[in-house]
């Protein structure tokens, strides 16, 4: 089974999160399921607007950690969730979306996120639930992500 790249989405201001989610991915990497991607990893003095959008095209699943920051990004906004959401309706070899209500906001209102299904329950955000909870909902959302490339 090939490695697919796996982009993820998010806010500078939820670097924690980011980092959280690649903790929980990292089986999946070193199993060789999936390439994690986030900005983190451009090279210095690389065009990052490029990189970027070269990694867009590569992707097959996309994570986004959506919080209020993230809805309110114009640089998400306009550069990666178009791109995103125009591979996840190809007909062939679609991109999967995971989108993570990381915490509260206003999502519902976002054409390009509310018709998409959430990986966890938006009404139960990630920073609304205590340690122990946490850790059950990243394995569940850890679970959809290996089932989809399981398939």
């Amino acid at each position: 089974m090939a490695h697919k790249k796996l982009f993820i989405s998010y806010k500078h201001l939820d670097d924690e999160w980011r980092d959280e989610i690649k903790k929980w991915l990292a089986p999946l990497e070193k199993k060789g399921l999936i390439d994690v991607w986030d900005d983190t990893e451009i090279p210095p003095g690389s065009d990052w607007r490029e990189e970027i959008k070269k990694h867009l095209a590569e992707a097959k699943l996309a994570v986004l950690l959506v919080t209020q920051d993230f809805l309110n990004s114009d640089f998400i906004a306009q550069n990666e969730l178009p791109v995103l959401v125009k591979a996840s309706k190809k007909q062939k070899d679609p991109l999967k979306i995971f989108w993570i209500a990381v915490s509260p906001s206003t999502y519902e209102d976002s054409k390009e996120i509310e018709p998409l299904q959430a990986a966890n329950d938006p009404s139960r955000p990630l920073s609304s639930l205590p340690p122990a909870e946490l850790d059950v909902e990243m394995l569940a959302i850890y679970k959809k992500i290996k089932e989809v490339l399981e398939e």
